[in-house]
């Protein structure tokens, strides 16, 4: 199936390329990933999302993971008084915060923990080519990412075997967890942010960062301030005169400062921190 989606404030690679999902890869001028159960291309002109996508997508949800519903003109005036989210804002206008599967996101980042983005890319890749469901579109073979009933049967040796290394228990505890329900993830839903984050890191694997992230990828959780060692040191630099914070204290501030759309001030913080550093 084939069908657009008319947007603007938008930019598709700043939006796939910020660290806040693992599964597309880029071709030309398209991307192609997958969503749910559904293998999709897209690309953006400038004035629409042009989508291709395997039988059984589901439209509205293809927006919705996108974000495209979100007013970011508005989102620009909450955090854009301050000046640092405004020079990122300027430089990679367009960006807009994912709404990824719950499961599969906090899987992702549970296996983000201490390694590269290659590297997250290869493990994930290699978890659904063994555990997930083939798709196909238009000649590419993509696999979607297994659910947590998948995981929690797998052998420990399989696991490790797929280059997970000492993250493996702690996938496979929690898909355990979420598969037999004695972690009812859509739960998070009712709680307020911090009882939901407090409640994810009971999990294996899941420190506050970790928990931030699946709470602003998936949930929409925008208050949430994920906090790993590019944050830290560009908070410590532009706010705290170089004077070293603990990611707790750094969290608490940026909250204070951007509010409820402090997600959105890290996310264009992130993303200029990561690439003015790569060109320095």
């Amino acid at each position: 199936m084939k069908f657009s989606l008319p947007v603007s404030d938008f930019n598709l690679e700043h939006t796939l390329e910020c660290g806040q999902a693992f599964r597309w890869e880029k071709s030309g001028s398209f991307y192609t990933g997958v969503i749910g159960d559904a293998a999709v291309k897209v690309s953006f002109d400038g004035r629409k999302l042009a989508v291709e996508a395997s039988p059984g997508a589901d439209k509205k949800r293809i927006a919705d993971y996108f974000g495209l519903n979100e007013d970011l003109p508005r989102i620009y005036k909450k955090i854009g008084g301050d000046p640092n989210i405004k020079k990122a804002i300027k430089k990679y206008r367009g960006l807009r915060i994912l709404n990824q599967d719950r499961w599969e996101c906090l899987a992702s980042f549970i296996l983000s923990s201490y390694t590269n983005i290659p590297r997250i890319k290869k493990m994930i890749a290699s978890l659904s080519r063994r555990l997930g469901k083939r798709l196909v579109l238009g000649g590419t073979e993509i696999y979607s990412f297994p659910p947590a009933g998948k995981i929690a049967k797998a052998g420990m040796k399989e696991l490790k075997g797929l280059g997970l290394g000492f993250r493996a228990g702690y996938i496979k505890d929690t898909a355990q967890k979420v598969a037999s329900k004695k972690f009812d993830l859509d739960a998070l839903e009712d709680l307020n942010y911090g009882e939901a984050k407090e409640r994810l890191m009971t999990l294996k694997g899941v420190g506050g960062k970790v928990a931030d992230c699946v709470l602003l990828f998936s949930f929409k959780r925008y208050e949430a301030f994920p906090v790993d060692v590019w944050i830290k040191r560009g908070l410590e630099e532009l706010y705290f005169n170089g004077k070293a914070v603990t990611p707790e204290k750094a969290a608490e501030f940026a909250r204070e400062r951007f509010g409820g759309y402090a997600g959105y001030a890290q996310e264009y913080l992130y993303h200029y921190l990561r690439h003015e550093k790569e060109r320095s």
